[in-house]
């Protein structure tokens, strides 16, 4: 699948992320250009988790995104509701 974006607020501010899909389901988020992490569905297929980066494709170039306080208002946490509404985007995106 190639990758796609998608729209989602966190916090109450939007974020316009880009989705990477990788082997079974699991899906780089990158934002600005930088990698936030991934996440991928738990057992139940109801609800995500953050999938450590270290579990990601070894030749990965991309740069770990940074947050910068004075410019973003949310921080982009890939647990709790953050990859719950992420997840879902995705789901709605994909068709899951």
């Amino acid at each position: 699948m190639d990758p796609f974006n998608i729209i989602v607020s966190l916090d109450g501010q939007k974020f316009d992320l880009n989705i990477h899909p990788e082997e079974d389901k699991i899906y780089k988020i990158l934002y600005n250009g930088g990698l936030v992490g991934a996440i991928g569905p738990k057992g139940d297929g109801e609800s995500w988790e953050a999938v450590s980066v270290t579990d990601l494709t070894p030749d990965l170039e991309t740069r770990m995104y940074e947050y910068n306080g004075a410019e973003d208002e949310v921080r982009i946490i890939l647990e709790g509701e953050h990859a719950q509404h992420i997840g879902r985007a995705i789901a709605q995106h994909t068709g899951e």
